[in-house]
Parts: C-alpha cells; sequence; structure tokens
C-alpha cells in the first residue's frame, strides 16, 4: 500500500448520536457528570478557569452595583402604589442568590466586601441573606465545612441550596429550611451568575437568505465509547453540524420565539449560539421574584448585535468540562421584551464581559444602581484591570516594593497577585526602607485576611513566612509556617525555616525540635544536618 495514501481505518470514526438539536446532546450530560465527579478539585487543581471572576477585584465591583440596587430598593415609599415595585419590606432579607457559586471564592469576597460597604452606612440594619447554589451535593459539602465561610453562616447572613437550573423552580435552604418561592420573597432578589451560563445547554441556529436553520449535530469518535457517561470523552468527540429549516415558533415559550424571529428578520448569514436555558431559567426566577429582581452576569460573550454578525460554527473550549460564548444580546432583548432594562458598557470588552439586568418598573428608574454600575464597571472595571494585570506580571522585577505594594492595594489584596510578585517582593527586602517594612508586614495581614483556601499548589502562608522572616518579624513568621503545615501538610523546608525563626529568637530547644523535624522527612538536608551539629554544641555550652 502507498505509504502516502490516507488510512481507511484511520478515518474510521463511532457515530456516537446524530442529528440532535444541541441543547439535547450528551456534551450536556458529560459536562454535569465532570463538576458532580470532580468537586472542588475542579477548580484546585486549575482544570476550569476562574481567577477572573472570583478575585477582590471583581468582587468589590459587584458589591457596589448590588448597594446600589438595595438603595434603590430602599428609597421606595411606603405609600407607593406601584404594583410592579411595592415598598422595601423591612421585615424580610433581601436575597442575593449565586448560581453555580463553583469553588466559594467568589461569595467570600462578595461578602466580605458587601458587608464592609453595609456596615458603614445608613442601611446596615437592613437584613440580607447570601445563597450559594450549585447542582453538585459535594460542593455543598465542601462549603459547609469551609472555615473561612462559617462566620458568615454564624451571622445569619449566608446559606446554601442545590438548585437545578434545567427545572427547579423553588430554591430550599440548607440552614434555615425556608423555602424561596414566588410566596414567600418579600423583597426584590439579586442573582449573580458568573462563568454559569457559557457551561449550561444552548441551541445552535443559523440564519442564512432570511431562513431559521436548525444546526443539529453529529458526534462521533475515532475509537469505541462503551461509557456515555464518561467525562473524559468531551477531549476525544467531533461534532459536525448540520443545518434544517425551522420556523420561528420553535419553542413553547413564545419570548423565546419572539427573540427568533428578530434575528430571522435582522441578521444574514450567520451563525447563532441560543441561551435556551439561560433564559428559561431567568424565566422562572422572575416568577418567584414578582418580576423584580436584578441579575448580574459576568462571561465570556456577545452583548452588541454587530458582533453576532458573520459568525461560523460554535467552537467548545475544553478545560475538563467546556464552555461557550454567551450570547449576552440575546438575553438583554429578553429582558428588554419584559419592559426591564440593560446594563453594558459602552466599549467592547476585551477578556470578561460584565452585564447586569433588571426587571421591575422602579419609582426612580433604579437610578442609584445605574450609576453604581458607571462607576464600578463602565469606568474602570474588572475586565480593564484585568487586561492591566496582564502587562503588569510581565514586569514585576523591576517594580520597587512601594510600587509593588500599591498595585496589591488597588487589587483588594489579592492572595493570586500575591504570590505572582513574591519573587519581586522578596528581592525588595534588602533595600526596603523600615516604612516600607511596616507597610508589607501590614500587607501580608491584609491579603491573609482575604485570602480562600480551596487546596492548590502554591502554599500562600510559607511565602508569607518567607517574607516576615526576611523584615524580622520572627514570632508572626512562625504563625504563618504553622498555617502552611495545617494547610499544606508536614515539609521538610518548613521545619528547617521554622528552626531558623526559633534560633533568631534564642529558643533554643523549639530550634532542635525543628531541626529533628526537619531531617525526620529529608534526612539528606545538609542545612538542618549543619544546624544540628551547631545547636548540639551550643545547647552542651
Amino acid at each position: 500500500m502507498n505509504s502516502n495514501q490516507p488510512s481507511i481505518e484511520a478515518d474510521r470514526r463511532f457515530i456516537l448520536e446524530q442529528h440532535q438539536p444541541f441543547s439535547r446532546s450528551l456534551v450536556w450530560k458529560l459536562q454535569q457528570n465532570f463538576f458532580a465527579q470532580r468537586g472542588i478539585q475542579a477548580w484546585s487543581q486549575g482544570v476550569v478557569p476562574h481567577y477572573v471572576t472570583s478575585n477582590p477585584y471583581i468582587a468589590r465591583a459587584y458589591s457596589k452595583v448590588v448597594f446600589g440596587f438595595l438603595r434603590d430598593c430602599y428609597s421606595v415609599e411606603p405609600e407607593c402604589t406601584n404594583a410592579e415595585f411595592s415598598p422595601f419590606d423591612p421585615g424580610q432579607p433581601l436575597y442575593i442568590i449565586e448560581l453555580g457559586a463553583g469553588s466559594g471564592r467568589f461569595s467570600f469576597h462578595f461578602l466580605k466586601q458587601f458587608l464592609d460597604v453595609r456596615a458603614r452606612s445608613v442601611l446596615k440594619d437592613v437584613p440580607i441573606k447570601y445563597v450559594m447554589t450549585d447542582f453538585a451535593e459535594r460542593n455543598l459539602d465542601y462549603w459547609r465545612t469551609h472555615d473561612s465561610l462559617r462566620p458568615f453562616v454564624e451571622q445569619g447572613v449566608l446559606d446554601f441550596a442545590l438548585f437545578d437550573a434545567e427545572q427547579d423552580q423553588e430554591i430550599k435552604l440548607i440552614h434555615s429550611g425556608d423555602v424561596l418561592s414566588s410566596e414567600t420573597v418579600g423583597n426584590p432578589p439579586v442573582i449573580l451568575a458568573n462563568y454559569f451560563f457559557d457551561s449550561i445547554r444552548h441551541d445552535v441556529f443559523h440564519v442564512r437568505n432570511g431562513q431559521l436553520y436548525e444546526s443539529l449535530v453529529t458526534i462521533s469518535s475515532q475509537q469505541e465509547e462503551p461509557d456515555l457517561n464518561d467525562p473524559e470523552l468531551l477531549n476525544r468527540i467531533k461534532i459536525v453540524y448540520d443545518d434544517h429549516p425551522v420556523g420561528a415558533h420553535y419553542y413553547e415559550d413564545p419570548d423565546l420565539n419572539r427573540i427568533l424571529r428578530d434575528y430571522q428578520q435582522r441578521m444574514a448569514d450567520t451563525s447563532l449560539i441560543f441561551p435556551c436555558l439561560a433564559l428559561q431559567c431567568i424565566s422562572r426566577l422572575r416568577h418567584l421574584s414578582g418580576d423584580r429582581l436584578l441579575l448580574i452576569s459576568t462571561d465570556q460573550g456577545y452583548m452588541h448585535e454587530q458582533s453576532l454578525l458573520g459568525r461560523g460554527e460554535p467552537k467548545m473550549h475544553l478545560h475538563g468540562s467546556f464552555s461557550m460564548m454567551v450570547n449576552y444580546h440575546a438575553i438583554g432583548q429578553y429582558i428588554l421584551n419584559q419592559g426591564g432594562r440593560v446594563l453594558h458598557t459602552s466599549h467592547h470588552h476585551v477578556s470578561i464581559n460584565i452585564c447586569a439586568f433588571l426587571l421591575g418598573n422602579q419609582a426612580k428608574d433604579y437610578i442609584e444602581t445605574r450609576q453604581a454600575y458607571d462607576e464600578a464597571v463602565e469606568k474602570g472595571g474588572p475586565d480593564d484591570f484585568y487586561m492591566l494585570i496582564t502587562a503588569i506580571e510581565k514586569n514585576y522585577e523591576a517594580l520597587s516594593l512601594e510600587q509593588l505594594l500599591a498595585y496589591l492595594r488597588l487589587s483588594g489584596w489579592d492572595a493570586k497577585l500575591f504570590l505572582d510578585c513574591f519573587p519581586a517582593l522578596l528581592n525588595n527586602l534588602e533595600s526596603a526602607s523600615e516604612q516600607s517594612r511596616q507597610e508589607l508586614h501590614s500587607a501580608i495581614r491584609q491579603v491573609w485576611d482575604s485570602y480562600y483556601h480551596i487546596g492548590e499548589e502554591r502554599d500562600l502562608a510559607f511565602c508569607m513566612a518567607m517574607l516576615l522572616y526576611g523584615i524580622e518579624y520572627h514570632l508572626e513568621a512562625l504563625d504563618y509556617f504553622r498555617y502552611s503545615l495545617r494547610l499544606c501538610g508536614p515539609d521538610a523546608s518548613t521545619f528547617y525555616n521554622m528552626a531558623m525563626c526559633h534560633y533568631s529568637l534564642r529558643q533554643l530547644d523549639e530550634t532542635l525540635a525543628c531541626v529533628k523535624q526537619t531531617l525526620a522527612l529529608d534526612p539528606t538536608f545538609e542545612a538542618a544536618k549543619t544546624m544540628l551539629i551547631k545547636l548540639q554544641s551550643e545547647i552542651k555550652h
């Protein structure tokens, strides 16, 4: 056989499903299985990207917008007769419901930011209840035992709930047992959806010459696949789209069909990702809230209609699970068709798109919410800050200690950025002034206070301890070495550096104990061997 001729066997593919609407494809079951099986490891092992929507800076932006919404709600006069937006009921909480809270890191950052703002305002006594939701029970079990979330639960401001975006119309809270429904939710809720709509069911359509086509999928693999529930299958499949003409009365819900019909009439030759489940989920939340709510969502997606033009077949972005671009324009049209408001930046986003959607004819037209969004997102928001991070991170070594501290302060004391800066911080210690050393000491406390541990490989506490040792805060360095041992487990380097701290404090017995721990873990640790000989000599005399 000619070696240049393609092998028929190599081109052979095994069909797993044929001509299925994309929203009913097996890929969505694989998606759910991935998150159900991996639990917190989906984030702690860096498989699923989440930093850009789970950091102090974006949490601060959200807290400002949500607090603006709270001010709008509270400003409605008691005698207001607008049936679409009744006065705020101070006897009931404002519910803030996060869809797909994942690792819980965003929830932690948001609560710290929002509760701090509320505590320093005239609305400090307004009750709020933050509800973290997910469909995977393993994630709820993780949150319930997390040290950083427990204080919020004890304060009565945090609860958890299982929530399936595909079907649930009510939300039952784990701790209180309360059920959030159209009969029980008295105040307009806030819905937060970060990296959520990109990972739930979509349909795909094509518009060509005024005709609407449904893009059906055929999925195949190069090998036989006996287990169609294995999430690893996502890495082996090939998706082929096949267009079939349909009418604009595709869905049972006329609100969804209206958006499709508008696309059919306005679009030229383009492929459309249609967020069918996102819209159905929003519809159920509308009912739960009595058509009064604030929805804030951050994701990669299209907000402007021109961004939808001339699109080819959509792509799945694989990262253990997968994600797709979100058609925020369709979500915006849905909200506008219900008489609501859409808030988005006037400029095109680069990395993430932060959109806010409002329902309910509030008496003052949500002036506080709109102003907060303008300040927190439009004028230098998280997308802009993330772009600056990508430029600055290439030049950490060129920055002075004072510049690095300013950067961390601006970030909201971001633990990830602190770790990224660690080598540069360490290199600046020798030339640092006493004032800068004191400010570094304060910065370490601030970063630790804003840290939410999920078991990632990098050891924040160890890095902090090394910096504290470098500026001669030996007692506090020991505290952080102990945090390192508790969170990351026994390590020879940790015990050796603890020995050095004890030695600097002339605590020789403690030094000896740590050196022995070091050698028990690593008998080849030369510096520890040398220290042991030195200690034995000093203790003898």
